[in-house]
């Protein structure tokens, strides 16, 4: 929105007198005088807005409101609005004169600090940005309010604000009317909530009328609005989370309507509920007496369901209320280490990330770390003159002298970015561990004895790590990448029977680590990488007995020819009693186990040369050295740079699955200490 222009006269103006120059507590403020103010200037047009801009110091505690609001420094500016700002003419975009044209009253001063006249954002190499990014939790905490401004009036965004208006007025929170939701709440509901030009004459909602409302006509109204305004621009940018959740008291405005934040977002939540909970009436009307007249007119479309719990604004809303409570929140957690925070937010599946906009990769760090609480432990400092490559390589190594998991998201040597060095972690573009991050969902502890005490990652020389570890083996033979096909089974018969022709290899050594008594249990594991899902809780476990049964069913649908008495799933008993003509037809793949396969989607499985099996990820290659670096949960492939000697570097390749030493026994038999150089 502000001008960054190689002309900067006005920058100079402003900046120059209200000098930052270090990080000691120092903001700037914005005074916008009211309009009575330049009214009474005979050398302005009425319309034009005047502001002051003052230092002031945070531990004086002054009197303010942080403005919260989406803007671009590059945004056109409109020459026909007119702000001055300490005498200075000012360009502004039509979006910030809105904004500062709303904070404006009539004869009394306002105090604000607005991140878009309040930075020098073309300071040299933005280091007034760095020191006031790295104050953002100490100025929203010393702010009055947080002013969250949506934008102007549009889509019918006055009806949606005074229907949630409403719902807080009355107090229709979700324990109000879920529990035990009749259609006299429904009623109830629609009489106190639904202003009164959305009642036509078809659905008179005065005292005593005979005719009933036809509460799904009214609320069906509301969806348009709603959703338009839960899918506003504000809602989709990480600032936007970030600064929600530093807000204890905000006051959410669209147009010309308030209401506080904390009303906002549990009065969205209730209406979500409501329409969706009339649309599954209306549903369940339809389906069960579909020749009734109500149902002839339930004719429902694709687009009917609002799914505003899924909306930018409830997604965001929801992380924030998170953030804000004392207890059972991840955010809220005594702890809040900045990887966690960041791990939440991108180390994810695609379609649970919460997707929002970021317009410098520099800020995929920064913006959390306003959240966190070990920043001050990690040596991690707001810096934006640093390359984005080296803002993630520094806070990797941050992170990787406390733990080695760091390594399960760093990108490898499948980066596009050669600047970035393999065991950093590429926060724009996170490589998932197959089974994600749940670190209690998947109890491998492949370090065994070594357990973290014994960690140890030395980065003092830049673009390097040292690890301590121990090698288990160096790859022999690597089979095709697993790619689940939709269509049809070919490439689970490709991956399955690559994987016990490694296995077959492997125990027909004498020199093997395996024993072919361990055949039934391996080859089931080792396709899905030893994880499956628990039936009760839906979270990943080791696999059992389960996996073992799917792998048999799925073996005897695959492959029939083939398929031994040992191998053919067992009947029960109850099916074998029954008669011949309710016998259900023969089962087809176990779909748990063909689910399991497919989170090692682009895992390939390989041999090593003492006859290790597992699976690797999709660049894994003959040659490279498994090893397990102390504290590990997991191994790790590494691949020798070029034209190294004996003494030679490494670059990570990434986590890998062995069967049989993912529980330490490799590591308590051979202990012998190896150091690695990771570039």
């Amino acid at each position: 929105m502000v001008d960054t222009s190689s002309d900067g006269i006005w920058r100079q103006h402003l900046y120059l007198q209200t000098r930052l120059k270090e990080k000691n507590g120092r903001i700037r403020l914005l005074t916008i005088q009211p309009r009575q103010y330049a009214a009474s200037r005979s050398e302005s047009s009425s319309s034009t807005i005047h502001c002051f801009l003052r230092l002031a110091e945070l531990k004086e505690h002054p009197q303010f409101t942080v403005v919260s609001h989406r803007w671009n420094s590059t945004d056109a500016v409109d020459e026909t609005k007119s702000v001055l700002v300490n005498g200075a003419a000012v360009p502004v975009s039509p979006g910030l004169f809105e904004v500062l044209y709303h904070l404006q009253k009539e004869t009394q001063a306002v105090v604000v600090w607005i991140d878009a006249l309040c930075i020098n954002h073309a300071d040299e190499n933005e280091k007034e940005k760095s020191v006031q990014v790295s104050q953002l939790p100490q100025i929203f905490a010393a702010a009055e309010k947080t002013f969250i401004w949506l934008g102007g009036t549009a889509d019918r965004s006055d009806e949606a604000m005074k229907v949630l208006r409403r719902l807080t007025e009355e107090q229709l929170t979700l324990s109000a009317y879920v529990a035990n939701w009749t259609p006299q709440i429904g009623m109830q509901l629609a009489q106190k909530i639904l202003p009164s030009r959305f009642i036509n004459s078809e659905s008179p909602a005065a005292p005593g009328s005979r005719e009933p409302l036809d509460l799904q006509h009214e609320l069906e109204s509301l969806r348009a609005p709603l959703k338009a305004l839960m899918e506003r621009e504000y809602w989709m940018d990480l600032w936007s989370l970030v600064e929600l959740c530093l807000s204890s008291k905000g006051l959410v405005v669209c147009g010309s309507h308030g209401l506080a934040l904390d009303h906002f977002s549990s009065a969205a939540r209730a209406l979500d509920h409501i329409i969706n909970h009339l649309t599954y009436s209306k549903w369940l009307a339809a389906a069960t007496n579909p020749t009734s007249p109500s149902a002839q007119s339930a004719v429902l479309s694709s687009e009917e369901v609002s799914n505003l719990s899924q909306s930018p604004a409830l997604r965001i809303l929801g992380r924030r209320d998170d953030y804000r409570k004392d207890t059972d929140s991840w955010l809220k957690s005594p702890d809040n280490p900045l990887f966690t925070l960041l791990s939440r937010f991108y180390a994810v599946p695609v379609e649970n990330r919460l997707a929002l906009r970021v317009k410098n990769p520099r800020d995929r760090i920064y913006a959390p770390a306003c959240l966190a609480t070990d920043t001050t432990g990690l040596d991690i400092v707001v810096d934006y003159s640093k390359d984005v490559n080296q803002v993630y390589a520094e806070t990797s190594a941050a992170f990787l002298q406390k733990n080695p998991r760091v390594l399960q998201l760093a990108r490898g040597t499948m980066a596009t970015q050669d600047d970035l060095t393999s065991w950093a972690i590429d926060w724009e573009n996170v490589r998932l561990p197959p089974s994600y991050l749940g670190s209690s969902e998947r109890p491998f502890n492949a370090c065994g004895p070594a357990d973290i005490r014994y960690y140890r990652a030395d980065t003092g020389i830049s673009g390097e790590v040292s690890l301590k570890a121990g090698i288990v083996d160096q790859v022999q033979e690597v089979g095709n990448p697993y790619q689940p096909d939709q269509t049809g089974t070919d490439q689970q018969r490709i991956y399955l029977s690559e994987i016990k022709h490694f296995w077959e290899d492997s125990t027909a050594s004498i020199s093997s680590p395996y024993f072919a008594e361990q055949a039934a249990v391996a080859l089931a594991k080792i396709p899905v990488g030893d994880i499956e899902t628990s039936p009760a809780s839906h979270a990943f476990i080791r696999g059992s007995s389960s996996t073992v049964a799917g792998y048999k069913r799925t073996i005897a649908a695959l492959f029939p020819a083939e398929t031994t008495e040992d191998d053919a799933p067992a009947e029960t008993e109850e099916k074998e009693q029954q008669p011949e003509e309710s016998k259900l037809p023969e089962p087809g793949p176990s779909i748990p186990y063909i689910t399991a396969m497919a989170r090692m989607a682009g895992r390939r499985p390989f041999r090593s040369h003492n006859g290790y099996v597992g699976l690797g990820p999709t660049d894994l290659a003959v040659g490279d050295t498994v090893a397990i670096p102390y504290g590990s949960p997991v191994p790790f492939a590494f691949r020798r740079a070029e034209g190294g000697g004996e003494d030679a570097a490494y670059r990570l390749v990434g986590e890998v699955y062995v069967f049989g030493i993912m529980d330490g026994e490799f590591m308590k038999v051979h202990r012998q200490e190896t150091t690695l150089r990771i570039v």
